[in-house]
């Protein structure tokens, strides 16, 4: 038989990412960052002259948005700039990358198939079935938690007055300060400047994001910078980069608001100040998803039907934080962990007629943990 030859018709060239990469220093990076990152790779062979305008022609973004993105990863040690001896600056340099942790590599793709393993089996009864989309929406809700503790947040530094002064005469933040300055109808402070200049610098954020933020923050009665800073680091944990993004968690945000109210049985309207930080504090702060601020919710209603309200709720969640509760089934772990102390405690003071059980809560922790609990188990029996 002739020999025979093989070939292909396509002329595609692939560029090479380190798995170094993809497993740690993407994980932490917003969505510009990396097509930046993996556009640079893609130019390290291509043999054309590179410009920053070139590069954000392609991607539509600023020469700023680039060099933020070069400054992230020259941070991160994944870049470096080289100069000539007069400093000019001649080339960037791909750094050597190595894994951060101590994880191996291949747990995540092992976790990956061992799900999709128990995703194809087949199930006994709808009952099932529903309860393992229960524990799937409930280890979703974990992980989502645990990713918005675990980004690394950029330090906040303080600024030269030299550094404050030359970005006062950049125009997209100088258009900020202004837009700012008018939307809280005061001129801004140092303090005030410094907030809005760290989420520009450190966190990065594009100007059509920012304005967005701030604007979002005035709509709902919030004109301070420091709130404005924490919401920012929010959506930082978050990985929204874009203003399509921001609009969809604000909508989700806004949302909770909404369905607090309702569970309390408290007529639609605006949630007062105070209100407000308490919703604040339950979902920035202690990063509480929405199904354990309603479980907090009912617990309330059910323990005090008539005089529940968001002290008592504070009380609930505080006391999860508290105890680490990051899903569902670690508030189910409490309540079973309660039981059996409550069952010990009440076979320890019949077996002694000089002695009783002078439980007493000593802080509003204890006395909420005491009522959440009595009204769980009215409810069981």
């Amino acid at each position: 038989m002739d020999t025979i030859t093989i070939s292909t018709k396509n002329k595609e060239t692939y560029s090479a990412v380190s798995n170094f990469f993809i497993d740690y220093y993407m994980t932490e990076a917003n969505g510009e960052f990396v097509k930046i990152y993996l556009y640079l790779v893609r130019l390290l062979n291509s043999g054309n002259a590179v410009t920053v305008a070139g590069i954000a022609d392609h991607f539509n973004l600023t020469e700023k948005d680039i060099c933020r993105a070069v400054k992230y990863w020259i941070k991160q040690g994944a870049l470096q700039l080289e100069y000539t001896k007069d400093k000019v600056l001649t080339g960037i340099t791909l750094l050597p990358l190595s894994a951060r942790t101590e994880d191996h590599e291949d747990d995540n793709l092992s976790s990956i198939l061992d799900h999709a393993s128990a995703k194809d089996a087949p199930t006994a009864n709808t009952a099932a079935l529903q309860e393992t989309a229960a524990a799937e929406t409930d280890s979703a809700d974990a992980d989502t938690a645990e990713i918005r503790q675990s980004v690394s947040i950029p330090k906040k530094i303080s600024y030269k007055p030299s550094f404050v002064a030359s970005k006062k005469e950049d125009e997209d933040f100088g258009n900020l300060l202004y837009q700012t300055e008018t939307y809280f109808g005061k001129p801004l402070t140092q303090s005030d400047i410094h907030s809005l200049l760290y989420i520009y610098e450190e966190l990065a954020f594009r100007p059509e994001l920012l304005e967005y933020l701030v604007e979002y923050c005035v709509s709902i009665g919030k004109k301070s910078c420091r709130y404005i800073e924490a919401v920012a680091i929010e959506w930082y944990k978050n990985g929204i980069t874009s203003v399509e993004d921001a609009k969809v968690a604000s909508k989700n945000y806004n949302s909770i608001y909404v369905a607090v109210l309702k569970q309390l049985g408290i007529p639609r309207r605006v949630p007062t100040p105070t209100e407000t930080a308490f919703i604040d504090t339950w979902y920035n702060t202690y990063s509480f998803n929405k199904n354990i601020i309603m479980e907090a919710c009912k617990r309330a209603i059910t323990a005090k039907p008539h005089s529940a309200n968001f002290n008592y709720v504070n009380g609930i969640l505080e006391s999860w934080h508290k105890q680490n509760v990051h899903k569902l089934s670690d508030i189910e772990e409490l309540d079973r962990k309660w039981a059996a102390d409550k069952k010990k405690k009440t076979t320890a003071g019949k077996s002694s007629t000089n002695q009783f059980n002078n439980y007493q809560s000593s802080t509003d922790e204890s006395v909420v943990n005491e009522f959440e609990h009595l009204f769980l188990q009215e409810t069981n029996q």
